[in-house]
């Protein structure tokens, strides 16, 4: 996990938690991942490789993809606007809250409160290819 620091102006200290997940992180283990996957994703997104007509993007193979550019998928304006490459640190910061992230997206999810659970489904993402 990364934290992140802000001193206000009378000295006072915020903090900011980051949630940051790295490849070290991730593990070989991503049976969680999956598991997440299965119950919260797997309703609107594919991971296997050519699976089309979903109500989200396949997201076989989304690490290091540029957010809104899967060929063939319908993607909102401000999602081809955000101009991220999805790794498993945007995509846990993203499903904390879609909406937030990415104003205008037209993911409806409402977020995965978990972090340990962000950080599992990033990680199984990251080896989805």
């Amino acid at each position: 996990m990364v934290t992140s620091l802000r001193l206000s102006l009378f000295g006072l200290l915020s903090f900011t938690l980051v949630q940051a997940v790295s490849a070290a992180e991730c593990g070989p283990d991503t049976r969680r991942g999956a598991e997440v996957f299965a119950t919260e994703c797997s309703v609107c997104h594919a991971v296997t490789k050519g699976t089309t007509g979903m109500m989200g993007p396949n997201l076989n193979g989304v690490d290091g993809r540029k957010s809104g550019s899967l060929a063939g998928f319908s993607y909102s304006q401000a999602m081809r606007d955000k101009d991220i490459s999805w790794q498993a640190e945007t995509i846990a910061q993203f499903i904390t809250a879609p909406q937030a992230y990415v104003p205008g997206t037209y993911m409806p999810y409402m977020g995965l409160a978990s972090a340990d659970d962000r950080q599992a489904v990033a990680c199984y993402l990251k080896e989805q290819h």
